[in-house]
């Protein structure tokens, strides 16, 4: 604890300043100083006409939180909404009248943008760096392109500063602070990337950081991947924003635009394509890291300058950003796999690359290992693939560039999975093996995909088949050749292999045409809580309903997939397959028991043997593969879900939406992002709120830190009631049922309470956990199923849904909030799954905390099924 110099001399008391701190402020200059209080000056704090309580800048601020924040709205739109209102407003107001006047009196407040020409097919940007002073050239050196055409520079790249936004981070009191709240322990749990062993690793004596204080780093993650701005268009447009994370920031507003870091949009090549190469501006990005290796700021949490180190040590992309980010190979190649040295095989039936070491995974004994109803009848005796050394890595790479032609480079690339040396590489603590994330959020979707294709028999062809037949595996599949077909001379039409395929003998990994139109009839029967992104439909015949990644996902995870093919595939490959649906479930959920890891990735890797015994090998691609290593990653990196790209795609949609400019998409975005930024800063900084009553993710992250600030935040939750609110007298039968629950409840204790048909929950001790429970009387969404559960007295499980929900009132006590539940009658287990039938007539109260989550019901058979409530 740091003593405040009350009781000791001053020499003693800067002592122990530097001994507890770790820095020595009379040496340290800081280069720019933010100041905090720009806003308040006297062009910004007049008042907006005479008698007016609002000042210009607060007026200002409200229409540039609209412009930036709705979908898509035009300068001149916003100049519009300035004029109408300034005609309403009393004479003479000092409202500007345009986007551009308005822009202009907020410009001091802005953070720098700065542009730079780049070359056409993206060799350089002409600016001065390590590989020579291009800034006044007049064409490429490399290409010889010119770098302007009609006196229009061809292509132009908009950048936006790291440092100056870190500089008014620390420089602001109130964000400064978010960096030494205190933190939620996790307790020998792994909640977060920052309970994870690497994160630990940065801030030991060997590590990145070394003993600097944590508070005082700022490590990043990288992300970016390529964007159609114009997607529900026919023009095609392949721009790739870069996204900086900073990953020790509290994780309420980690993954916050704004927060998150735009640093840059690199631009499309010609016609939109996709741009040739992302190292002339990944290069200026880390040329600027390398110089805030270690750089003054001012802390104005600390009252004084200090040294802040920055690192990029993270990356999280999907396997083609990584291809062209990091030079690896991308999805084809033989060693596709950016994880290990593992190989893939051809497969000229497919004409793919198939990976087939899942049981090289498995341990020596495994019984696996030895059977032989793998490819070929095969034992297997590999051991678990490994990956790279960096030095290995390194060396490779130099020989990769030493290479005389393209040729041997291309046959080089193949062997070793590598290309040759990247910008990235200029960081002296870069090592790829250890900060390259694996993507989860894409592998796992893709994988759903890919299963529920072979299901329906959409990916079941006759190279699928004729693959199994290479390999010696499942002979009564095989297609059988007609005489017909093997005189054919001229090509057959659409109409011939349509119905070649539907002559295919049956295969145990199909649904037969009857099973499909089951498995559709049940996922409509489904009822879905709120807050499942899923609608019942004919997910099977029509997979577009299931239009995200998260909805496929939460496919699997409601056990809703599961539900709907249950007793529709042979008992082998149902069997195998939910097997690998569950590790799915489990690898994917919020947080970690430390010693329950292991057995996680042991039967992950078990199932994917499994499914490559009993599934074609067409399944058996990188996607199905990388499943290894994304559980293999959760010691060393922590839960999936401090590593979902999710926050990442919806700041890309943002973008999208306010290109608006075609042509010019990127330069549109850039500058509108400039100012969203200034708005998300006033609002995290407590400096003005919008005044509009609508909740959203920014909104939530200012209640957040205005929370911190008050060091008032707490691990309660939190409840919004939604629609309407009754005054309620509550019957004596439930009055005596809550006695039971809580023996603080007296004969004395109110008899009136607020009777609510639709409550949200948001857990604050939890990352993502925002709950919403609806009354059976709820007019909200009728399609919300209200089944909660929750253990009696008897300890037993009892299923109901819930009738309405009380919030009683008690003087000087926080509300208490019940759930009214009419409950099923039998519930029972059965083959995994609870049931129940009937409604009981009896009305019970419960307090609302001991509930389970809303849950995913089917009814089949006069039987109420629960579909995601573990046994």
């Amino acid at each position: 604890m740091l003593c405040r110099g009350s009781n000791v001399n001053i020499k003693t008391y800067h002592a122990h300043k530097q001994k507890v701190f770790k820095f020595d402020e009379s040496q340290i200059i800081p280069d720019i100083l933010f100041d905090e209080n720009l806003h308040l000056k006297e062009n910004f704090s007049q008042k907006l006409y005479a008698s007016s309580s609002v000042t210009l800048l607060e007026a200002v601020f409200q229409h540039f939180y609209v412009f930036s924040t709705n979908n898509g709205m035009s300068k001149s739109a916003m100049s519009n909404a300035l004029q109408t209102e300034k005609s309403h407003l009393p004479q003479p107001n000092s409202l500007p009248p345009t986007f551009k006047e308005a822009k202009s009196l907020i410009k001091p407040l802005l953070m720098p943008l700065q542009k730079y020409d780049a070359c056409i097919n993206d060799c350089i940007l002409f600016r001065s760096c390590d590989n020579g002073n291009y800034s006044d050239l007049a064409s490429c050196p490399i290409c010889q392109e010119p770098r302007k055409v009609k006196n229009s520079s061809q292509k132009v790249f908009h950048y936006m500063p790291i440092a100056p936004r870190l500089n008014r981070w620390f420089g602001t009191s109130n964000l400064c602070k978010l960096l030494y709240a205190n933190k939620v322990y996790s307790n020998g749990k792994l909640c977060d990337f920052t309970d994870s062993n690497v994160y630990k690793n940065w801030y030991t004596d060997q590590g990145v950081f070394g003993d600097h204080e944590e508070q005082q780093t700022v490590p990043l993650a990288l992300f970016t991947d390529g964007v159609n701005p114009n997607k529900h268009l026919s023009t095609q447009k392949s721009m790739w924003p870069l996204l900086l994370t900073w990953i020790n920031l509290p994780v309420q507003i980690r993954q916050l635009l704004g927060p998150m870091l735009l640093v840059g949009i690199i631009p499309s090549g010609r016609n939109g394509s996709e741009p040739k190469s992302l190292e002339p501006y990944i290069d200026l990005l880390v040329d600027e890291i390398l110089k805030l290796s270690e750089f003054p700021t001012y802390n104005s949490y600390r009252k004084a300058p200090v040294k802040v180190k920055v690192a990029l040590l993270q990356f999280l992309c999907d396997i083609p950003a990584y291809s062209k980010l990091l030079h690896i190979s991308g999805h084809s190649g033989l060693r596709s796999c950016g994880y290990c040295k593992e190989t893939g095989i051809y497969c000229k039936h497919l004409s793919k690359t198939i990976h087939l070491s899942n049981r090289q995974f498995l341990p020596e004994n495994h019984p696996l290992r030895s059977s032989n109803r793998f490819s070929n009848g095969s034992v297997e005796l590999k051991q678990q693939p490994v990956t790279y050394t960096n030095e290995e890595e390194r060396h490779l790479r130099e020989i990769f560039d030493n290479k005389p032609n393209r040729n041997q480079q291309n046959n080089f690339q193949k062997a070793t999975g590598l290309k040759g040396k990247y910008s990235i590489m200029k960081l002296p603590y870069h090592d790829r093996n250890q900060q390259m994330q694996p993507d989860g959020m894409h592998t796992i979707a893709d994988f759903i995909s890919h299963v529920m294709d072979l299901l329906v028999g959409k990916s079941d062809t006759k190279k699928v088949r004729l693959c199994e037949k290479h390999h010696q595996r499942f002979p009564q599949t095989w297609p059988q050749e007609t005489a017909a077909e093997q005189v054919a001379i001229e090509p057959p039409s659409k109409k011939r292999k349509t119905m070649s395929s539907e002559t295919l003998p049956p295969a145990p990994w199909t649904l037969s045409t009857d099973s499909v139109k089951e498995a559709d009839r049940r996922a409509t029967a489904i009822k879905y809580p709120a807050g499942v992104e899923i609608s019942p439909g004919l997910h099977f015949t029509k997979p577009w309903t299931l239009r995200t990644m998260n909805s496929k996902l939460q496919f699997v995870k409601t056990g809703a997939l599961q539900w709907c093919i249950k007793g529709l595939l042979p008992k082998r490959q149902e069997t195998t397959l939910f097997t690998v649906l569950e590790v799915i479930v489990r690898m994917t959920q919020q947080e970690f028991e430390i010693s329950e890891i292991k057995q996680l990735q042991d039967d992950t890797h078990a199932a994917l043997a499994l499914l490559e015994r009993d599934f074609p090998l067409s399944l058996q691609n990188l996607v199905t593969h990388l499943l290894h290593h994304i559980v293999d990653g959760i010691a060393e990196n922590g839960p999936l879900y401090g590593r979902w790209l999710f926050p990442y795609e919806r700041a890309n949609g943002w973008m999208s939406r306010q290109g608006l400019k075609k042509g010019g998409e990127e330069a549109t975005i850039m500058e509108t992002y400039v100012i969203y930024d200034w708005c998300v800063y006033m609002m995290l900084s407590q400096k003005m709120m919008p005044a509009t009553s609508n909740t959203n993710s920014i909104s939530n992250a200012a209640a957040f830190v205005r929370e911190k600030m008050s060091n008032a935040i707490s691990t309660d939750s939190v409840f919004t009631s939604i629609g309407r609110v009754e005054e309620f007298q509550i019957p004596c039968y439930l009055q005596e049922q809550m006695k039971n629950f809580d023996n603080t409840i007296s004969s004395s204790m109110p008899s009136f309470a607020k009777k609510i048909h639709s409550l949200v929950v948001s857990n604050k001790s939890t990352l993502h956990h925002n709950v919403r429970y609806n009354g059976v009387s709820s007019q909200m969404n009728k399609r919300d199923s209200s089944f909660v559960s929750f253990l009696n007295k008897q300890n037993k499980v009892c299923i109901g849904r819930i009738a309405f929900l009380i919030e009683h009132n008690f003087p000087s006590e926080q509300s208490r909030y019940w759930a009214v539940v009419h409950c099923l009658q039998n519930c029972s287990l059965e083959s995994g799954l609870w049931k129940g039938q009937g409604f009981t007539a009896s009305e019970f109260i419960i307090p609302l905390h001991t509930l389970s989550d809303p849950l995913v019901t089917s009814e089949l058979n006069g039987y109420i099924y629960v579909l995601n409530l573990k046994s």
